[in-house]
Order: C-alpha cells, then structure tokens, then sequence
C-alpha cells in the first residue's frame, strides 16, 4: 500500500492511493495541473488511475472532475453527490458514474472498500475505510462534529486522515462574515481542533500514522495544532505518529508498505 495527500484545505483536497497497482484518487478539488503532476512524478498519467472517489460534492472535493471528460476512468459516489455534482458542473454528466449506496460495502479490484456517512452540510456526505491486506486507511474530513460511527472506525484504522480545521478563537477573530462563522462551528460544518483531538483518542494502539488534514488557512496553523497535542493527554507513543499537513500546496509525506 502507497498513500500520500496531494493537497488538504479549505481551497482544495486529493489524495492518491495505490495497492498492488491498483490506483485510486479520493477527491479531485485541486487543480487538475497538480494531480497530472503528481501522478506523472509516479510515472503514471489521469487514464492509469482505476478510480476517483468523492466524498461530496463541494468544489473544493470535486473542482478537476470536469477535467476527467475523456479519460474513461471510473468515478464513485452515491447517487445525491452525482447529482449535485452533474448539476454544478455539467461538463461532468458524461464521465463514467459508478454509483454506490452509503454504507455500503464492496470489493474494488481486490480493495474492501467501506463508505459511512458523516455530518456535512451537502447532500450525503460520505468516509471512506480502504483495507487491502489487512491495512485499513480511514479517511474523514469535513465533518461537523464526532459521532458514535466516527469513533468507531477510527478504531479500525492503521492509517489515519482526519480533518482539524479550525480554531473558535482563530475563526471568530477572523473577516469571515457571521453566517460563515456559525456554519463552520455548526454541527454540520467542520470539526475543530479540539474535537479533532477528542476522536483522536479512539484510535488503536496499533495504528501507524495519523494524517491532521483540511487545515484552515486563515483559522488556523500548524504551531497552534502542535501546542495543542503536546498539551493533551494523547500519550506520546500516538503523537509521534501524527503529521499535521500544511495547508499551503504541500504535499503529505507517503505511507508505504511493500
């Protein structure tokens, strides 16, 4: 299994995951010039991936699907985000739509794929687990609040994405208009760093590395994240494992087991 981030924030997010050839990208909300060279540095061009996974679809999930007009390759989402999707961006009515029921199950060339809902202001908002070889890799961002489900397969997971977007302070001390403040901080918004770390203790002790992700540009930085974990009564075994990805057009480190 390889994985790494493309890109994490509120401007755009894509992650590359590839297990024994088969090659997955779980969004595609940043620039297509910077997946294409992405996966050109993997000696790979659009048309080798198998398949584009889309956790919903706001722009910044979905902004470079239009790109994908003549690529064949395969998209999955559930029925809602393919609508609203197709109807934002019409170009993309003609890509190869897989659509799948959320919470559903199923094999993707020998990938377990497992897709669970989580709280999101869009229509149907989903997770994705991924297990290939007994190695799962969770992957949750843009969630309003945890829940009893969230913590549960967080437990599972031997590789971790979660988001932590925001800081209240950061945010309230922020030119965003108030509408947008109570958005972010609402139960259907993002999470904070705070109930980041909260989910955080749920994980196993088993896990490898834990992704901090979808990080606020203007409400938030990494120094503060920092601070805040090393202040926390995550034991250090765990800390060591968390990367937190900057939110400037960074690449993640890569996660890889051969």
């Amino acid at each position: 299994m390889f994985f790494q981030i493309i890109e994490s924030s509120s401007s755009g997010n894509s992650s590359f995951l590839e297990c024994d050839g088969v090659r997955i990208l779980i969004d595609a909300g940043v620039g297509i010039t910077k997946i294409k060279k992405f996966l050109n540095s993997r000696n790979l061009k659009l048309d080798d991936l198998d398949g584009v996974f889309i956790t919903h679809d706001h722009s910044d999930h979905v902004g470079s699907l239009k790109s994908f007009e003549n690529s064949g390759v395969k998209i999955y989402a559930n029925r809602p985000t393919a609508e609203g999707v197709q109807y934002k961006l019409p170009k993309t009515k003609n890509l190869n739509w897989n659509l799948f029921e959320t919470g559903c199950q199923f094999d993707f060339y020998g990938i377990d794929v497992l897709t669970f809902s989580i709280p999101h202001d869009t229509s149907d908002p989903v997770g994705f687990s991924f297990c290939h070889n007994n190695t799962r890799l969770v992957y949750i961002t843009d969630i309003g609040k945890p829940t009893h489900s969230i913590r549960d397969i967080v437990s599972s997971a031997d590789i971790l994405v979660l988001e932590s977007n925001y800081c209240p302070v950061m945010l309230q001390r922020s030119t965003r208009p108030q509408y947008l403040k109570d958005r972010i901080m609402g139960s259907w918004g993002h999470l904070s760093n705070a109930d980041a770390i909260d989910i955080l203790h749920h994980c196993n002790s088993n896990v490898k590395r834990i992704y901090l992700s979808h990080i606020s540009r203007e409400c938030n930085n990494i120094d503060h994240i920092n601070n805040l974990l090393l202040s926390s009564d995550l034991n250090a075994t765990l800390l060591e494992k968390v990367e937190i990805v900057s939110p400037f057009s960074t690449l993640s480190s890569c996660f890889e087991i051969l």
